[in-house]
């Protein structure tokens, strides 16, 4: 009984935090629970520079709009530490962003690095509603693919990317010399 209370409280207080979202959408309710970090990576929604999605135990880089090395309207050519090694065209232009993360060492990390496709995949909250990211998490989030590592083996010209304004997962619409926003993250790949 105790155990019982003790865990419904705990929901109680979970369920009014500010680092909780949830969206209802089609009578479907997802929740979604978030840890917004400072530069330091102390928890502060006020002062958010990273946010840590608990389901997956991934990072997330948060973008500025200060015209910094982390400002949403920064783009890259695909390519630098961490790409797929395949195919002929490759370019070290993230390699920037990367360097300056883990050596500012953003909210008290330095194992910074683009994500896979799969991971990306996994900030798409439901392509039945705009954006399909949640804005609450991820304000800054641009309407247009975003670069991944991953390559696609039958177009090795092209990268794997994520559009943000439809939630699509396409390899044709990341031909790697154009210049595409990206977004950093850290924790275990294999989760």
């Amino acid at each position: 009984m105790k155990s019982t209370l003790f865990i419904s409280t705990l929901l109680i207080i979970f369920s009014s935090s500010p680092m909780c979202y949830a969206a209802e959408h089609n009578n479907i309710v997802k929740k979604e629970a978030y840890i917004l970090l400072d530069k330091k990576g102390k928890p502060n929604s006020k002062a958010a520079r990273c946010a840590t999605i608990q389901q997956s135990g991934l990072t997330w880089e948060l973008k500025t709009d200060d015209d910094g090395i982390h400002d949403k309207d920064n783009v890259y050519r695909w390519g630098g530490m961490g790409a797929e090694k395949t195919g002929a065209i490759f370019f070290d232009d993230w390699n920037t962003l990367l360097n300056a993360a883990n050596r500012e060492k953003l909210c008290g990390f330095n194992d910074w690095r683009v994500p896979t496709i799969d991971e990306l995949k996994t900030l798409v909250t439901n392509t039945a509603i705009k954006p399909v990211v949640n804005p609450e998490i991820f304000p800054l989030t641009q309407s247009l693919p975003y670069w991944s590592t991953s390559t696609y083996q039958n177009y090795p010209e092209h990268a794997q990317t994520v559009d943000f304004s439809t939630g699509a997962s396409n390899y044709y619409n990341g031909f790697r010399g154009d210049r595409l926003p990206l977004r950093l993250v850290r924790g275990d790949k294999t989760k």
